[in-house]
């Protein structure tokens, strides 16, 4: 629920600021990796959709892929 959380926050926030937006996102991404690496199966709810790894690997990837999107990108 963080997670989701988190990415509709970044998508609300990236109205008014593109960067901050992408960022929240990320965070929030990277954050349910690092749940899904430590927290145990019972207490993840949907987090828990494949393998451990492949969800992590899923998510850190999306969450670095955007923060390093809202580092390069023009503008603001």
């Amino acid at each position: 629920m963080i997670v989701l959380i988190g990415v509709l926050g970044g998508l609300f926030a990236s109205w008014q600021n593109f960067r901050s937006g992408a960022y929240i996102m990320a965070a929030s991404m990277l954050c349910g990796a690092a749940c899904r690496a430590f927290l145990p199966e019972e207490r993840l709810g949907f987090l828990v959709t494949r393998k451990r790894v492949t969800d992590i690997t899923v998510m850190a990837s999306l969450g670095l892929g955007l923060a390093f999107f809202a580092w390069t990108a023009r503008g603001g």
